[in-house]
């Protein structure tokens, strides 16, 4: 429950400052030199002041999050201090982490979330496991780990040499300091709605069926989030050049980055959950008895977040527009979807109500947004590729799903997971599905020949 409850915090401990600097960010770059940009300042200035706030925030309802949580889970009462290091140095590494794709350098960041912050953890797990450390140590590093990430990063963009602080007022902040403000509190609601809608099945399970079924729930949504892993990569790319093409009003280059978003994200997306589901059954056998409980909800999460990948980058497209005030209309009406549907959908079908209302939210959610977007812009982001996408994912689904249980899990995985792959990649290279697929395959393909 630590890391959910701080990737809901982190937008109000960082006033919002992480949108803000994707947003208006070309702004300072053509105007300052880096020297003299102060954006970075002002947003981890921002961010100590919301901490500071959700800290004192804490003392007044402490209250009641005993009264919310003593009865059922009483373990997250007892650790409920780890929150703080846990929400601050995310915040802080959210701060860098948008900074660092404003200069157009996401990779690394990215992948200092996506494979380095589990390889980090699957360690601290061994160590757990092998008695190296108690579960008090444990804990504690767990809750450290971003850090070890932050100051990576930090280190990174020094060597970059884009690392630069100054508490000087630049004519760009004092001339745009107006719309940050109304834009960094207006998008504070949409994200902080959007993410609470996200991550209230934990806290609701938490306080009504106890931390077991919590457990359960989070294996099954970090499985789901495997999903996403080309999304954030595709978004940390995506939003500075939406950024820019707004400024520059290259709506050729918004429907571009848009369709492609859309495109590139159903593929992958498709391929990562239909690899899961083909192993479900092996994946649980690797587990302790009960996590299998899970198995029609990871279903569940994982079309939700099907739908959410392949409606492209519609979050991104409004909030970096003029009609940016929309994206937290859409997330007022997530949380006004998902808050009901979770609590009465978990009372009356227990952890498999959070799987329907996972998927009922995001569905009318993204309908909203690609419907406004549409009507709007006159921008959607599906082609006939789209269908050709969702066929080859069918084809390879339908080519594998006959083979049978053969002598281990690991190895059945292992036999199902390169028959798809062989399938999947072969189809949507000869189909052309994607052109930057071919391109980049061929690419490097041709790359390699060169070296020989």
């Amino acid at each position: 429950m630590l890391p959910e409850l701080a990737m809901i915090l982190v937008p109000v401990c960082t006033l919002s400052a992480v949108p803000t600097i994707s947003r208006f960010f070309p702004y300072y770059s053509s105007h300052l030199k880096d020297k003299d940009n102060d954006m970075l300042t002002w947003a981890l200035l921002a961010t100590v002041v919301g901490f500071g706030l959700f800290v004192v925030g804490t003392f007044f309802f402490k209250g009641m999050i005993i009264a919310a949580y003593i009865e059922k889970s009483p373990l997250f009462i007892t650790y409920f201090y780890l929150l703080y290091p846990n929400v601050f140095l995310l915040a802080l590494f959210a701060v860098f982490e948008s900074y660092s794709g404003s200069r157009h350098l996401s990779v690394f960041p990215n992948f200092l979330k996506e494979l380095v912050l589990r390889l980090l953890t699957a360690v601290l797990i061994a160590a757990y496991y092998f008695r190296w450390i108690d579960l008090n140590t444990f804990f504690w590093l767990f809750s450290l780990l971003y850090g070890v990430l932050l100051l990576a990063l930090m280190i990174y963009l020094h060597q970059h040499h884009f690392l630069h602080f100054t508490f000087k007022v630049s004519k760009v902040t004092r001339r745009l300091s107006g719309r940050m403000a109304t834009y960094s509190f207006s998008l504070l609601g949409a994200i902080l709605f959007s993410l609470l809608a996200k991550n209230i099945a934990p806290l609701i399970l938490a306080s009504t069926t106890g931390l077991e079924d919590v457990a359960y729930l989070i294996i099954v949504t970090y499985v789901s989030t495997l999903i996403l892993i080309p999304q954030r990569s595709i978004s940390a790319i995506g939003l500075p050049v939406l950024a820019q093409a707004w400024k520059e009003r290259d709506m050729k280059k918004i429907d571009e980055v848009y369709t492609k978003s859309s495109l590139l994200q159903l593929i992958y997306g498709l391929f990562i959950f239909l690899i899961i589901w083909l192993n479900i059954d092996s994946f649980f056998q690797l587990l302790p008895e009960g996590y299998s409980r899970g198995k029609y909800v990871l279903f569940y999460i994982c079309i939700a977040r099907i739908i959410d990948m392949g409606t492209g980058l519609n979050s991104q497209v409004l909030a970096t527009s003029r009609l940016w005030r929309y994206d937290l209309y859409s997330s007022i009406v997530l949380l006004a979807l998902s808050f009901p549907l979770n609590f009465f959908l978990i009372r009356d079908f227990g952890m498999d109500g959070s799987g329907y209302a996972e998927l009922l939210s995001i569905f009318v959610f993204n309908l909203i947004r690609y419907v406004f977007i549409w009507v709007k812009f006159g921008l959607q982001p599906f082609t006939v590729n789209t269908l050709k996408a969702i066929g080859v994912a069918l084809a390879a689904y339908l080519g594998t799903i006959w083979i049978p249980f053969i002598v281990h899990p690991i190895i059945d995985i292992a036999i199902k997971g390169a028959l798809f792959t062989l399938i999947f990649a072969s189809l949507i290279l000869a189909l052309k599905v994607s052109d930057d697929i071919n391109s980049t395959v061929y690419s490097t393909i041709n790359k390699l020949r060169g070296r020989k």
